[in-house]
Formats: structure tokens, sequence, C-alpha cells
């Protein structure tokens, strides 16, 4: 399975091929935010391979994930550009796809559909690494199971090594372009 970050590697790819449709950000935090449930539904449920709920679901990424996404990149993400300029003053780390990452949209329309979009590849990448995804949540009754072996150690070996290869990749084509 995918690490939590790898996951934003595909959304990535529709940034660099549109870069003012999207909002970086807001695509990079939603392609991650389905992965804060899975804590906290462990905890709850005390099995890992079940760990993935509503936030999983297409309904959870257009409404929850999204607005978790929205509130975060509002409140976290201008502190964390002010850091950086104050950090690192003068450098282009803030760039990608040839995009300042400091001009990014903020307005709410931008923000949702980039929010959304990264959720939805997030849960489209779980479906072949993960052997419960709850994609019709709540309508779904039983798991959607679309590779038998998805929670082999052989299998999430090779998915993560593909995934940290695709990540990679991705990460040097477009960082600081």
């Amino acid at each position: 399975m995918p690490a939590t970050p790898l996951h934003a590697s595909v959304p990535w790819l529709a940034y660099a091929r549109w870069p003012a449709a999207f909002s970086f950000w807001a695509l990079t935090l939603g392609s991650m935010v389905p992965d804060l449930e899975v804590p906290v539904m462990w905890t709850a449920t005390g099995d890992l391979t079940a760990a993935r709920g509503p936030m999983h679901s297409v309904i959870g990424v257009l409404t929850l994930n999204a607005a978790v996404t929205v509130l975060a990149v509002w409140l976290l993400v201008p502190p964390l550009l002010r850091w950086v300029d104050r950090t690192w003053p003068g450098t282009d780390i803030l760039r990608f796809a040839g995009r300042d990452l400091r001009r990014d949209p903020r307005d709410l329309a931008t923000l949702y559909a980039s929010a959304a979009f990264g959720g939805l590849t997030h849960v489209l990448v779980d479906i072949p690494t993960h052997s419960y995804n709850p994609l019709w949540w709540p309508w779904q009754t039983g798991p959607l199971n679309l590779v038998p072996f998805s929670d082999q150690l052989w299998y999430d070996l090779l998915t993560t090594g593909l995934w940290i290869v695709f990540f990679a990749l991705v990460f040097r084509a477009y960082w600081r372009r």
C-alpha cells in the first residue's frame, strides 16, 4: 500500500498539465487527508485492514475530506509559506511545474475542486492496494476487493516499491522546474 505522502504524486501530474486549473496545496493535502481516519478507525475497530471508513468513500471525499482540506489550506499554508520565505530567502524551493507555489489560487471553487480531485485519486489508488475499500459507503455492505492478494506481504512490498519509484520520478520531473 502506498504510504500517505506517496498519494500526492498522482494529482501532481494533473497539476503539471493544467496548473491554472488547480491549487497545488489543495491537491496535495486532499490526496492525503483520507488517511487521517486510519488511526482513529484502527483504534476503534482494532483491525488495520478495516481501518478505512467514510473518508475513503466518494461521499467522504466530496464532503468531509474537502472541507478539512480547504480549512487546512486556508489556515496552515500561509504560515508555512512565511516560514519557508524566512528560512530560505531568495530560493526557488517553492516552485513546482514552472509555477511559484506562493501564488497558488485560494478561491473556494478552485480549492474545493482540487481537494475533491486529490481525494478521489487517493481512493482510486487504494482500490488495487487494499483489501477493504468502502468506495460506496454507506451503501456498500461488503468490502470492495478487486485484488484478492492485496494484503499479502509480497504484494504490499511490491506496490510500495513501485509507488516510491513513481513518486520520485514525478518529484524529480517537476520540483523546482
